[in-house]
C-alpha cells in the first residue's frame, strides 16, 4: 500500500531523513528482511516521494551498515552472520564500557543528563504494551550515554555502527529486564562511581550477547570461535 505523502511531509525533518526513518523502522521490525532488495523506484512509489530523497536515505542507511550494495543485486538489507554479531558485541563491549566510565565522570562533574526521562519513556511504553517504543527508548538510553561523554572521537567511531547496534538492541524479547538493568546502570552513573558503572555496563553487554546469539543462531550448528 502506498504511503500517504501528507504524513511524510507533516514533519520538520528533511524528507531524506523521514524516508530513512521509515525504511529503518521496517528493517528493525522485520518488514524488510535481511537480503531483501530495496529498489529506489519502488520505495519512491511506496512513500509518494521522488527518487532523490530515497537515494540519499539509502546512502545514509548504508553508512550505518543496515543496507549494502551488491554488484549483482543492487541495494539489499544487510545480512549479519554469527561472526559479525560476535564482532559487533566485542566492539560494543569495549566502547560502551569506556563510554559509561567517561559519562559517569561527566555527571560527577555536574553535566546534565536525560537518562531519567528516557527510562520513564521506556517504562511507559512497556505499561502501554508498545514494545517497539520501549526498544526505541532503550536504544536512546545507550545513545545518550555516548553523547554524555562529550568525546567526539568516540562518537565518530560509533556513528557507522549505530544502525547495526540498534538492530541488535531489538533482538531482546524481555524489554522489562533490559529497563531494570538500565535503571541500575543509571543509578551507578549518577552516583559518580565510574568503576561500578563500567562493571555493570560490561555485565549488561555480555548477558545480552549470550541471549542475542541464542535467539538469532540457536540450532544453526555454528560456533563462536
Amino acid at each position: 500500500m502506498k504511503q500517504s505523502s501528507s504524513r511524510l511531509y507533516r514533519n520538520d525533518k528533511p524528507l531524506r531523513e523521514i524516508v530513512g526513518d521509515e525504511i529503518r523502522a521496517r528493517i528493525f521490525d522485520g518488514r524488510f528482511q535481511p537480503g531483501d532488495r530495496l529498489v529506489e523506484r519502488d520505495l519512491a512509489e511506496k512513500f509518494a516521494a521522488s527518487r532523490h530523497p530515497v537515494r540519499e536515505a539509502l546512502r545514509e542507511l548504508q553508512r550505518e551498515g543496515l543496507v549494502e550494495s551488491l554488484p549483482s543485486r543492487g541495494v539489499v538489507v544487510t545480512t549479519l552472520d554469527r561472526r559479525q554479531v560476535v564482532n559487533l558485541f566485542g566492539i560494543r563491549e569495549a566502547l560502551e564500557v569506556l563510554a559509561v566510565r567517561e559519562a559517569t565522570e561527566q555527571v560527577a562533574a555536574g553535566a546534565p543528563h536525560d537518562l531519567d526521562r528516557t527510562l520513564a519513556q521506556a517504562r511507559a511504553a512497556i505499561e502501554a504494551g508498545d514494545v517497539g517504543a520501549a526498544h526505541e527508548a532503550n536504544a536512546r538510553f545507550h545513545d545518550e550515554i555516548i553523547v554524555l561523554t562529550g568525546n567526539e572521537l568516540l562518537q565518530g567511531i560509533l556513528e557507522p555502527l549505530l544502525g547495526r547496534l540498534h538492530w541488535l538492541f531489538r533482538q531482546i524479547l524481555d524489554v522489562d529486564v533490559v529497563v531494570q538493568e538500565h535503571e541500575r546502570l543509571r543509578d551507578a552513573i549518577v552516583s559518580g562511581d565510574p568503576e561500578r558503572a563500567a562493571a555493570l555496563a560490561r555485565a549488561h553487554v555480555l548477558a545480552y550477547r549470550s541471549h542475542t546469539l541464542a535467539y538469532l543462531f540457536e540450532g544453526d550448528g555454528a560456533t563462536e570461535a
